[in-house]
């Protein structure tokens, strides 16, 4: 049965005493001081509150071994994120080789046999496996859905998708029929998936914390941002052949094949223009914090839409916080869908999204256009009135025809059967609740970048994406360890802290 080993106090007085007798003691200061910012950032971290969310995963029963102290093993997951490493094989052997990674994380170095030393109980540093099955209980995993890794290979598209455009939906307003079925069972919960632990861990261990500190926002209202990324896999789209069929040169069978990624699919990458293989995670981020830090993370295949995710991420994300008021939310044009818009006035917050190019209205048509003091249009050269063809309430238009007379007219290109739309008074688009373009609709918009510099930050100083992973599962724990890191990084910048607090004996030094 998983309990709390120790509280954060006797952690710091395990760290404080074991780092003095191996470096301070030994003449080796200067390595505490190169590495203080690691050692300041996990003194201030509080981890302790993991156990409540992941003991679930382990078994109530008294017999057998006891399990590993979790809340040492999440930390040294974090703790390896900090550092750049990428491989749990390799992080092992540098907490048996380095005393210093293995006390800061809560073991006992390798040199130490004994189980308890001065009233202080650690555990001895895990074994590959001991981390690989941790990572395993940080997610909601059915390893029943989990178990078949067999299915038919698709080849990578040959449409290119034009520059700086997501990939289109299979489905037509695909949008429109999730949020209705959205709003019909609101108050249904929906199903959980494989983030929803890490999820909780997000937010009773970082998230809450750091409100109290802060550092993300007034939570009575609470500005967000939201947005997705492409992660490829290092698992091949090609798959391993299974099936006995004796095919010749050339041939290629439909039979379904072996793959480590059963879950990835081809997607489009906007930014560098090129098909990847893999997922897309999406995630909403505080968008009035100086440091950027997300709030939910959510791991989709790579070819689903933004807007698409969006639905069922902001779903989430408003069950998972009831004591957070959420004011606005700042998206690309990626999410420019009026079902997206209502979807957003229902949980009352305000959506700020930028406009679709292509359902901009075409400035050839309003150079034709003239509108009266009534707002209906007339065809600026004759100034003869359209004919009103009729409201379209799904898309919140009022189509219009061009007037009969313009069949005999040779002052314009038009004629009687060309259409021209005007925007309804109601159209959540155009008439948003913060007006479009005002001076608060443009600060809010200018803060969504927030989400791009939080996937930057995972990838770049926390290596989530070149981690050789194969799996889905194991590319969700990495991007949320960074995730993770970005909160304590965030606390050791708000503290005074130093380490010369810590160690007294350093202070000669640092000064």
């Amino acid at each position: 049965m998983l309990i709390v080993r120790h509280s954060h106090e006797q952690y710091r007085d395990f760290v404080h005493q074991f780092l003095t007798r191996y470096f301070i003691y030994t003449g080796q200061s200067i390595t505490l001081l190169i590495r203080s910012s690691l050692v300041l950032k996990l003194w201030l971290a509080d981890l302790t509150s993991i156990v409540e969310l992941v003991k679930n995963q382990y078994s109530k029963s008294n017999r057998g071994a006891p399990p590993k102290d979790a809340v040492a093993m999440f930390r040294s997951l974090l703790l390896m994120s900090l550092t750049g490493e990428t491989s749990i094989p390799k992080w092992i052997d540098t907490l048996r080789s380095d005393p210093f990674y293995a006390i800061l994380s809560g073991f006992l170095p390798v040199c130490f046999s004994s189980i308890k030393i001065d009233t202080i109980s650690a555990d001895p540093i895990p074994g590959v496996g001991t981390f690989y099955d941790f990572m395993d209980r940080l997610i909601c995993k059915d390893r029943i859905l989990c178990k078949s890794k067999l299915r038919k290979s698709k080849r990578k598209p040959n449409k290119k998708q034009k520059k700086n455009q997501k990939m289109d939906s299979s489905k037509p307003a695909i949008v429109e029929r999730l949020v209705k079925r959205v709003l019909k069972y609101d108050d249904s919960k929906l199903p959980d998936q494989l983030e929803t632990t890490l999820n909780q861990i997000l937010k009773t261990v970082f998230v809450m914390p750091s409100l109290d500190l802060g550092i993300l926002g007034d939570p009575n209202k609470f500005n967000i941002a939201g947005d997705g990324t492409c992660m490829p896999t290092h698992a091949s789209h090609y798959g391993k052949k299974v099936c006995n069929c004796k095919l010749k040169p050339g041939q290629h069978c439909d039979c379904p094949r072996l793959f480590a990624d059963p879950t990835a699919t081809w997607g489009w990458d906007s930014y560098n223009e090129q098909y990847f293989y893999g997922h897309t995670f999406h995630g909403f981020t505080a968008s009035d914090s100086f440091y950027s830090l997300p709030i939910h993370i959510k791991c989709v295949t790579g070819e689903r839409h933004d807007s698409v995710t969006g639905v069922y991420e902001l779903k989430e994300l408003v069950a998972l916080y009831p004591e957070i008021n959420f004011y606005s939310a700042s998206f690309d044009s990626a999410y420019d869908a009026n079902a997206f818009y209502l979807l957003n006035l229902h949980y009352g917050i305000k959506p700020v999204i930028d406009l679709n190019s292509r359902s901009k209205n075409p400035k050839s048509s309003n150079e034709l256009i003239l509108y009266d003091d009534n707002g209906i249009p007339h065809c600026k050269c004759l100034g003869h009135q359209f004919r009103n063809w009729g409201l379209m309430s799904k898309s919140y238009r009022r189509k219009w025809l061009f007037p009969v007379q313009c069949d005999a007219c040779d002052k314009c290109p038009t004629h009687s059967k060309k259409t021209f739309y005007t925007k309804t008074r109601d159209n959540p688009r155009f008439f948003t609740t913060i007006l479009r373009d005002s001076d608060e609709w443009k600060q809010l918009y200018k803060r969504r970048s927030t989400t791009e510099r939080l996937w930057d930050r995972t990838n770049n100083d926390f290596h989530a994406e070149s981690a050789v992973v194969l799996s889905k599962e194991r590319r969700i724990v990495r991007v949320f360890l960074g995730a993770f890191c970005c909160f304590i990084d965030a606390w050791a910048n708000q503290s005074t802290l130093s380490i010369s607090d810590i160690f007294p004996a350093l202070s000669r030094f640092a000064a």
